[in-house]
């Protein structure tokens, strides 16, 4: 938020930075890095049994008195209120069942004002979920979910895969179905949460304790072809049915895909970034939204995005007698609401491989909005008018060009998973204006994939005419370990749609992630709100830093690509990175301001991390990007220098063999140690056989003594050569030896 003293906040603007600060404090950040089979500490088990635990209960706890009309579903907007009235609760009530894990949890639930006639209702629905007329092992395996729940110890059944669960949640004479109202279901299903987490708080911490070594022996199981048994996969903070860990990951069964759970989370999140693009732009709603579709977010939300986006054209799933979605259907005008959205969908080539059904009904969908007759405007059909004017500019034939038009499914030219994009732009000199990077990732992502008869097909020119009108390009996001700046795949499909339509629209979009962390709040978050967030608790966080310390060279080329990452966001979308975030990595990172030891632990661990990391810090200065100080650049200059000159030059995709860089470090430098810097990369260069005329510029980071590696397999080359002379000669020798004999 912008300020100056003439004008103050508003109301609404200080709710903003209040919610921001408390989601700050309620992030949940990871606690350094995992090693295979070694036990986790005591109090990274309890910490990540409340972060477990606290979620469901206070969201259960919202939704009782929302139920019983205690407060307003609006008001959970309002995060430093909730957190004081249902977090609170939720905390305590987790730290008596780890101090007493046989405490009452009926009367626990009875304390906090649920009647008693609640409590049994609940019981009597859940006991109804786990019936349905077959066993509930059974019910879950088909529905995608745990043979056991979560609460229950998986079992191993060495080499019997065969073996049919117990048959146990059978409920005798309870009946399938119960007639509940809406206030009735929406009480026992929370009363139950609270029920069934309460109860499973001690098995966490049980779970998490046996967790490296039934890894172990699961590894062991499998190697010795015994079975393992199967569970769901992902992050356990968010999807705690993963405890205990050490079981065969599945994925999903894409066909009952978005599930009536996703499609509910949907519908709310395209009506909340509906909501913030109208407060951010005068209540005009977007046109079109461009989404990218990762197999991860899919399977972990069973499809939350994909109703997003059918909610967005103004369809809904049609299912059959199973459970799956074979078709769609127009939701009536009147009942909508508002116009219907067009959408352009990138897929990831994991969800190409995984879900090529869905893309086949998105593109449906896509062409029945396109159709329908509504009264007033149909951002669809309007995108399909854009598309054609275009390809017809393009030079296609009037009639491909209608039937090109409505194509909005999208992915990667000749079956590729990624853009093709971080190399060129990490390499800073291949590049000078972004729309060198737009044509590429128009090329390398523009093949077609919403029709089988066309599947994989190149039309040059198509993926920009879909794109036209781009307002907002969203993201899913459901997993705790990454976010904008720890992963790069983030910035290389999300950032590269980003640029991409600001070189095809000339506008600016929007972004949006679907953060699907937590399954009891299901958001959208705006890019830059997210990337403050991530760098305020982990990259600026000192604490974060010193538990990331621990884990070595792992960790300091962690730490390398959060600032490579920021970098390409820079690239991606400038205004998502001020120079506020520059100016802190130079004091968090350079002048130590936390006094961690920073220098030290790089020089001792990976030299080369800090390395690229000041390498990365001068290219987004050179590129402009970061308006740095002279006092600011011939500090991380000297540090870069000296880095190369006490290790060698530890090239990579930044350094090395980006000669503009090269000259823009030396400018920061003095004369004598400029020189020496440039002889120091030199050396590195020439060390590195040359390909096709150009001489390769990236040596193994991890390892310092590249250059003498080099020359080392330099001479084991003149060695061999010269014993191939000589072995010739003697063949010679011989030969003519026994031809004299002969003779």
């Amino acid at each position: 938020l912008d300020s100056n003293l003439q004008q103050p906040y508003t109301d609404a603007e200080i709710q903003e930075i209040d919610n921001f600060a408390t989601e700050l404090v309620q992030e949940k950040i990871g606690g350094g890095l995992y090693t295979l089979g070694v036990p986790f500490e005591k109090d990274k088990i309890l910490s990540s049994v409340r972060l477990m635990s606290k979620d469901p209960l206070a969201y259960s706890l919202a939704e009782v008195d929302i139920a019983y009309g205690k407060m307003e579903r609006a008001a959970l907007k309002d995060q430093s209120l909730f957190a004081s009235r249902y977090y609170s609760k939720a905390g305590k009530a987790v730290e008596k069942l780890l101090r007493n894990p046989k405490a009452d949890v009926r009367q626990m639930i009875l304390d906090w004002g649920i009647r008693a006639e609640d409590y049994d209702l609940a019981c009597r629905w859940g006991k109804m979920q786990e019936a349905g007329g077959m066993p509930a092992a059974m019910r879950r395996m088909m529905a995608g979910g745990p043979a056991q729940p979560s609460g229950q110890h998986p079992g191993r059944t060495h080499g019997n895969p065969g073996e049919m669960p117990s048959q146990s949640g059978m409920t005798g004479g309870m009946p399938a179905t119960m007639r509940l109202d809406a206030k009735q279901e929406a009480v026992a299903k929370a009363v139950f949460t609270l029920k069934t987490t309460l109860e499973k708080v001690n098995f966490y911490r049980e779970a998490l304790q046996q967790s490296p070594r039934t890894e172990l022996q699961a590894m062991l199981d499998a190697l010795d072809g015994g079975y393992v048994a199967p569970t769901s996969g992902g992050d356990f903070i968010a999807n705690p049915s993963t405890l205990p860990t050490g079981r065969n990951l599945y994925a999903i069964n894409a066909e009952t895909t978005p599930t009536a759970t996703a499609w509910e989370k949907g519908k709310k999140m395209a009506e909340e970034m509906l909501a913030d693009y109208a407060k951010n732009h005068e209540g005009r709603i977007p046109a079109k939204v461009s989404f990218t579709l990762w197999s991860g977010s899919f399977i972990e939300s069973e499809g939350a995005t994909l109703a997003q986006i059918f909610y967005l054209l103004g369809v809904e799933p049609v299912r059959d007698r199973f459970g799956r979605v074979l078709d769609v259907r127009l939701i009536p005008p009147e009942e909508l609401g508002r116009p219907r959205i067009d959408v352009v969908v990138q897929t990831s080539g994991q969800f190409r491989d995984l879900a090529a059904s869905r893309l086949e009904l998105l593109q449906r969908a896509i062409l029945l909005a396109s159709q329908a007759s509504d009264k007033g405007e149909n951002f669809v059909a309007q995108g399909n008018v854009a598309a054609e004017r275009l390809l017809l500019e393009k030079g296609y034939s009037p009639q491909e060009a209608r039937e090109l038009s409505t194509t909005r499914v999208f992915g990667g030219l000749n079956g590729m998973s990624g853009t093709g994009i971080t190399g060129m732009v990490q390499a800073g000199d291949r590049w000078e204006n972004e729309s060198e990077i737009s044509d590429t990732y128009l090329h390398n992502m523009g093949a077609m994939y919403g029709s089988s008869q066309a599947w994989g097909d190149f039309k040059e020119g198509l993926f920009e005419a879909a794109l036209q009108n781009t307002d907002v390009v969203v993201q899913p996001r459901q997993s705790n370990t990454w976010g904008a700046l720890s992963l790069d795949h983030v910035y290389e499909f999300m950032g590269g749609l980003t640029l991409t339509v600001r070189n095809v629209t000339g506008k600016d979009p929007d972004n949006y992630f679907n953060d699907l962390r937590n399954r009891y709040n299901a958001r959208v978050q705006d890019l830059r709100s997210a990337i403050g967030v991530e760098a305020r608790t982990t990259f600026f966080n000192p604490k974060y830093i010193q538990e990331q310390m621990k884990g070595g060279a792992s960790s300091a080329a962690t730490f390398s690509e959060l600032v490579a990452n920021t970098y390409g966001w820079n690239v991606m979308k400038p205004s998502a990175i001020d120079n506020q975030m520059w100016d802190e990595i130079y004091n968090v990172y350079v002048k130590d301001v936390n006094q961690l030891g920073v220098r030290e632990f790089f020089e001792r661990e990976s030299p080369a991390a800090l390395q690229e990391m000041t390498g990365v810090m001068l290219e987004t200065a050179r590129k402009g990007y970061w308006e740095a100080s002279p006092g600011q650049l011939a500090d991380i200059a000297n540090l870069h220098a000296e880095l190369v000159e006490e290790y060698g030059a530890c090239c990579n995709g930044f350094t090395c063999g980006n000669a503009l860089l090269k000259d823009f470090v030396s400018q920061n430098l003095d004369p004598a140690k400029a020189e020496q810097y440039r002889g120091e990369v030199r050396r590195a260069l020439q060390a590195v056989p040359q390909t096709d005329g150009q001489r390769s510029v990236v040596l193994e980071k991890e390892n310092p003594d590249a250059v003498a590696l080099a020359k080392a397999v330099d001479g084991t080359r003149l060695i061999l050569i010269v014993f191939g002379v000589v072995a010739a000669l003697a063949i010679v020798a011989a030969v003519l030896l026994i031809r004299k004999k002969r003779k």
